[in-house]
């Protein structure tokens, strides 16, 4: 039977944390659920530690922030052979992404996207739609093979990342090189529909902050163009 580690990477979750890990906890497919949380401020560290279950593994980091560098260590730190990562609030779609491992399984990436048929992004008008023309740019000058190349919600064959790294970058824009590296390297993959709910949107730490928005856009555009160059290259 197939074997899935969690890698959750967390910060200030305290409003989720619970509910994602009881969720959790009810799959036996699910043999190891590795935290790795940024020093949280609030309750999130004292409400995993009161979960007394050998599954659940937490990391506090207290010199080291980033999401990136967050994933990196958590994936380090798994055992079993399919890594799935998902944004901690997102506890109402734990069923449906143990349902998708299940029926695709021969896949070793699992994308779940908001722009093939059946997605959705319901998040503000402002978000949305710099999203879609982020990803509009990557089908444009990347590939057409991948619908959402933001997408961080996804399920990982770890012996991919023998060959595929994941770049410790200053935020999320790494996803884009990983997505267009599973393209150019014919990983086996596939776009599963994703609905992103608008309450996700308050889980990003860019969100708040239009300066911080901007700042990161232009990380990844700046991601865009190393894979353009990639692209020319090969």
């Amino acid at each position: 039977m197939k074997s899935l580690s969690v890698v959750l990477c967390t910060y200030n979750e305290e409003k989720s944390i619970s509910k994602t890990l009881s969720k959790l906890l009810k799959y036996k497919i699910i043999k190891e659920i590795i935290i790795i949380d940024d020093n949280s401020q609030d309750n999130t560290i004292r409400l995993i530690r009161q979960i007394k279950n050998k599954k659940v593994k937490l990391y506090v980091r207290k010199k080291i922030r980033g999401f990136a560098s967050a994933l990196i260590k958590g994936i380090g730190k798994t055992n079993y052979n399919y890594i799935l990562r998902f944004d901690v609030d997102m506890h109402s779609n734990i069923e449906f992404f143990i349902k998708s491992f299940l029926s695709h399984g021969d896949k070793d990436c699992i994308i779940f996207s908001r722009y093939v048929r059946g997605g959705k992004d319901l998040r503000g008008n402002f978000r949305k739609y710099s999203s879609l023309f982020l990803n509009k740019i990557c089908n444009y000058f990347l590939s057409k093979k991948v619908k959402d190349y933001t997408s961080c919600i996804m399920i990982i064959n770890k012996k991919i990342l023998k060959d595929i790294s994941i770049k410790n970058t200053l935020y999320a824009n790494f996803i884009i090189k990983f997505i267009y590296t599973v393209i150019c390297k014919k990983i086996k993959f596939i776009e599963i529909p994703f609905i992103q709910k608008k309450n996700t949107e308050l889980n990003s730490k860019s969100a708040p902050n239009i300066k911080i928005f901007i700042k990161n856009g232009m990380l990844y555009c700046y991601t865009i163009i190393e894979c353009l160059f990639l692209k020319l290259k090969n």
